[in-house]
């Protein structure tokens, strides 16, 4: 018969990842989500370092799950860092030592963690942070977001009442008197600011077109 064929082994097949993880940031926290069912702290070892996050997961008496991102992107506060249990997943809440924005929950070996990041690349990293992935988000710089909303512009006689606002608000006391003297002696239909020109006499008031001027105490006659 033919001599026995050998085949060459197969490759070992590459890691399955168990259950699916991610992660959201803002400026002060990095929050890890693990998707696992009936997890609890019970059967659940969370351990938060300066530079590490570990969890140790004891499915059954026979099998357990272990996660682990050594060294984080950034240093943490361990003590100001929670894990919250849910029904379907855990959630691993740290607070960040610096704030800014982290490029992943991992530093590779050639990249400065963020203490050790100039004051302009610091800034860089607090005004930019992704949104949520699961959204699809991109960076984001909030500051220009914020400065892009529309405004609610004053019209017709709402703006002009704000614009006297602001006249009175930045004037001396003398526009202000003017103002006042000047409104409240013609009957709300003048409104001068030249205290020269209506602090020596009575200011006269000019009704609209088509309308007669009278005294307030006339109207009660």
């Amino acid at each position: 018969g033919e001599p026995p064929t050998f085949w060459p082994p197969p490759p070992p097949p590459k890691p399955v990842q168990r259950f699916r993880h991610d992660f959201i940031q803002n400026p002060t926290h990095v929050t890890v989500t693990v998707y696992i069912k009936g997890a609890t702290k019970e059967t659940c070892e969370v351990a938060f370092e300066k530079q590490s996050l570990s969890l140790d997961w004891a499915i059954s008496s026979s099998d357990s799950w272990q996660l682990c991102f050594d060294p984080l992107f950034g240093e943490i506060v361990p003590e100001e860092s929670v894990a919250n249990f849910f029904g379907t997943k855990l959630e691993m809440k740290m607070k960040k030592a610096v704030q800014g924005k982290w490029d992943a929950l991992e530093r590779k070996q050639d990249e400065k963690a963020l203490d050790e990041l100039s004051e302009e690349e610091v800034k860089r990293k607090r005004d930019y942070y992704p949104s949520s992935k699961a959204q699809g988000g991109q960076a984001k710089n909030w500051d220009k977001i914020v400065g892009e909303l529309p405004e609610d512009k004053p019209e017709g006689e709402e703006a002009l009442n704000s614009f006297f606002q602001q006249i009175y608000g930045r004037g001396d006391p003398e526009i202000r008197r003017a103002m006042n003297k000047s409104f409240q002696e013609s009957g709300g239909t003048v409104l001068s600011t030249n205290w020269g020109e209506v602090g020596s006499k009575k200011v006269e008031g000019t009704p609209p077109k088509g309308l007669e001027m009278k005294e307030w105490n006339d109207l009660h006659k």
